[in-house]
């Protein structure tokens, strides 16, 4: 079980994408198992996608960002810190929101 933390964007609630580590991207997609979310009161699929980017992030110009992508994400806070507790084997992705 991996547990981390990632701050949802003004623009989730738009486009269902919560932006995710490029390492935790790599392994939820090398797992090959159907991926889910569980968020309190849903649980449902969900996808992992990249996304190329020019932003001020990277250092070197062009690169990737990555996320989790489904319409229940919609419903995140923006600016909230999530804690995602993420089993690969499982392909199960709970997100917690702090109160």
């Amino acid at each position: 079980m991996l547990h981390l933390q990632v701050v949802v964007s003004r623009k989730t609630a738009l486009d269902g994408r919560l932006e995710i580590p490029e390492s935790l991207a790599r392994r939820l997609t090398d797992s090959e198992v159907p991926l889910r979310i569980a968020i309190p009161g849903s649980e449902t699929d969900v996808r992992v996608e990249e996304m190329a980017c020019t932003c001020q992030k990277g250092a070197g110009g062009n690169h990737l960002h990555h996320f989790l992508a489904a319409d229940a994400l919609k419903a995140l806070p923006a600016g909230a810190n999530v804690n995602l507790a993420v089993d690969v084997d499982e392909g199960l992705v709970r997100i917690e929101v702090p109160t």
